[in-house]
């Protein structure tokens, strides 16, 4: 998996950072969110990443996708929709938290 990233804007209203970046992938590879947010990380250690979308481009071997860098993850959780966060694994964590504590 090859990693390009191909603009990163700062958004100074919400206090974050979006990044769009592209992927080339082998043959018969799966990509997961969480190879993809290791691989940004590399690029952007600082703050706590969150990737948004990943998008197929049709009749090649390349990913499209858009991520956003915030400075904690409570700022993240105030923005984003619970499903960007649970697809994150963020909402997951402390549902299973709940649930142990109800039992």
């Amino acid at each position: 998996m090859e990693l390009k990233i191909t603009s990163k804007t700062n958004d100074k209203y919400l206090d974050r950072t979006l990044i769009n970046f592209s992927l080339k992938t082998e043959p018969k590879e799966t990509v997961k969110i969480d190879d993809v947010k290791k691989k940004l990380a590399e690029h952007f250690p600082e703050g706590f990443l969150v990737v948004y979308t990943l998008k197929n481009v049709y009749g090649s071997r390349e990913i499209n996708g858009v991520a956003h860098v915030y400075k904690d993850e409570e700022s993240a959780k105030k923005v984003l929709q619970k499903f960007i966060l649970k697809k994150n694994g963020v909402v997951y964590a402390e549902k299973q938290k709940e649930e142990k504590g109800t039992k």
